[in-house]
């Protein structure tokens, strides 16, 4: 649907029906998420939820609708928090990748075991926000092995049962279990990112015969990247949802008809922080072994817990921010690194400012998420290893007392190299007279790099993208009028496409007066990419006056192509020989105006 469908904070559709739909605005692939975001999130049987970090501490719990009901303390606050999942009796199971913790909601420990497999560092080896996963039942307690290739099988006491070593010598992310339903055999499914596989083993021969009884390879969709499947999620009535963390797309399969692919949910491929798009999901949950509740989503990427109805709808969405102890100093101005992005440079942290008494910071330096080993001064000398990756630093708080509160984490300061996608040094700005009738512009921003070769665009109303609004001009209409309008760029360049980056919002006030002509193209659009077999082509609008949105179709030897309406197209077979074109039509109030771009002709 080509991005065109958008959500509302509360009750608006925030996930579509994507078949290998293509999002207009791509931002590039995300890199590990910071310690201070969401990254496990389990769903009662009465819709409330916890959410657990990799920087551990304490667990946020929300009620059914994302409010904040306050937090739970882990008896392994030094530890990250892999996964969880609540048992049929309301406990938590928190899995710290070397150990497994069994809480009351207020985090009395009823038991605590190891895993089989020793320590479980935290590193780009054993990452907790890509490997390990956990799945409790009625008797047992299912463990993906965040740094061992298996998956173990314990005892409610945590009585070490079987471990399940699976194929090949990659990690899993994610366990889930599914009864027999219509002929299919109960299921354990393992999710294997780096194999782009999810392995289904017949649950009854897990000890007699553990071998895969079906695998379940994800498929590329055109446009996307090689996915990597996480995050599972599985229902009573045999269906299979499957996160696609490279391509931010949730897979849904029928088991019960050999695994057919039926849908997708969100807004594939690419990261975005619009309201319902994701970035990064690293758990997904559902509730009593339905999909009746929907699912909850850990959007770690854009630092929120989503949740979704069964059929793609956001319900709400919570910044879930990680919580510190009681009485602990409170972060009212985030840290901030300054210095120049270099290797050999030295970087300096700003702790930023707190509200209430500190007697001690720490701080630690993050490359792409995950903690540097021994970089915990306020100052950080630049290393080759950080060339082409983002640096941040994380402080925590603490008051004289002893509690610490939640880590508050800078902005990331990229570390650009010669084969680097452009990173964002100055974030765009709306300029001009902000109101009903005028013509406002969006800046490209300043990247690092040479100059990018071209620029995507957005412009949004209260965080929902404006279809066909993809340049840097936009006409304020009525319909505006008391509500935010924010502009996104993403800088390209020949390595690739940038993270998006948003412009602060401006509210409209009211008119502005004034009148604006019917659009007039000054510049054709053109047809970006290679024209080859299976390639997707991009269509840019060219540049025309009076900031008209855009609409699309593209053509074949000048007749139209039925289902083409998207600024994007894949070179199929029947293309061969033949010369495309896109025709643009842009529209105001004053009326509308076509412009084509020149042909191209595709080859194998």
């Amino acid at each position: 649907m080509g991005g065109a469908l958008r959500a509302a904070l509360m009750g608006g559709f925030a996930t579509t029906l994507v078949v290998g739909g293509l999002v207009a605005l791509p931002s590039g692939p995300a890199t590990a998420v910071t310690t201070g975001r969401p990254i496990a999130v389990a769903a009662t049987d009465n819709g409330a939820s916890y959410v657990g970090y990799a920087s551990g501490g304490r667990l946020l719990r929300l009620d059914r609708d994302g409010a904040v009901t306050g937090s739970v303390p882990l008896d392994r606050d030094d530890q990250p928090v892999t996964a969880l999942d609540v048992g049929t009796d309301g406990s938590i199971w928190v899995d710290y990748g070397a150990s497994v913790s069994r809480l009351k909601p207020d985090g009395t420990v009823l038991a605590q075991f190891p895993l089989r497999g020793g320590t479980c560092p935290v590193n780009e080896a054993h990452d907790p926000t890509r490997y390990g996963g956990i799945e409790v039942t009625r008797d047992a307690v299912y463990v993906a092995g965040r740094c061992v290739a298996t998956v173990g099988i314990y005892s409610l006491d945590g009585e070490h049962r079987a471990s399940i070593d699976l194929p090949g010598t990659s990690l899993p992310r994610d366990v889930a279990l599914a009864p027999a339903v219509k002929g299919l055999s109960a299921r354990m499914y393992v999710s294997m990112p780096d194999a782009g596989k999810v392995y289904a083993y017949n649950a009854a021969s897990l000890l007699s015969d553990p071998q895969p009884a079906k695998t379940l390879v994800i498929k590329r969709f055109p446009g996307f990247r090689d996915p990597e499947p996480g995050a599972l999620t599985a229902d009573e009535k045999g269906q299979l949802g499957v996160m696609d963390i490279e391509n931010n797309a949730l897979h849904f399969y029928n088991g019960p008809e050999n695994y057919w692919y039926y849908r997708t949910l969100g807004h594939g491929p690419d990261p975005a922080s619009d309201r319902g798009f994701v970035d990064r999901v690293t758990a997904v949950d559902n509730a009593d072994g339905s999909f009746k509740q929907g699912l909850w989503i850990a959007d770690s990427g854009n630092g929120r817990i989503q949740h979704w109805d069964h059929i793609g709808t956001t319900d709400w969405m919570t910044d879930a921010l990680p919580p510190g102890d009681p009485g602990a100093p409170v972060n009212g101005t985030l840290p901030r690194i300054t210095g120049q992005p270099y290797a050999g440079k030295t970087l300096t942290c700003d702790l930023g400012t707190w509200e209430g008494a500190a007697a001690s910071y720490d701080v630690s330096w993050l490359r792409d998420g995950l903690p540097i080993p021994g970089a915990t001064d306020t100052d950080y000398t630049v290393v080759a290893k950080d060339v082409a990756a983002e640096l941040a630093c994380q402080v925590t708080a603490n008051a004289a007392s002893g509690a610490s509160s939640a880590p508050a984490t800078s902005e990331v300061f990229p570390i650009a190299g010669p084969s680097s996608p452009p990173f964002v040094l100055q974030r765009p700005e709306i300029r001009g007279n902000v109101g009903s009738g005028a013509v406002v512009r969006c800046t490209n921003g300043t990247w690092t790099g040479a100059e990018p070769t071209r620029y995507l665009r957005g412009w949004l109303r209260d965080g929902q993208l404006l279809p066909g609004t993809n340049a840097p001009e936009y006409l304020v209409t009525d319909n505006d009028i008391y509500h935010e309008l924010t502009c996104r760029v993403a800088a390209v360049n020949r390595n690739g496409t940038g993270k998006v980056a948003l412009s602060e919002p401006v509210l409209v006030e009211g008119h502005a007066g004034g009148h604006v002509g019917q659009p007039a193209n000054k510049q054709r659009p053109r047809i970006i990419g290679t024209a080859k077999l299976g390639k997707v082509l991009y269509c840019d609008p060219g540049a025309w006056d009076n900031a008209p949105t855009f609409t699309y179709v593209w053509r074949r030897d000048g007749s139209a192509l039925g289902g083409s309406e998207k600024d994007q197209y894949q070179v199929l077979g029947d293309d061969l020989g033949h010369r495309l074109t896109c025709l643009v039509t842009g529209t105001n109030p004053s009326g509308s105006r076509q412009a084509s771009s020149g042909s191209v002709k595709p080859r194998r």
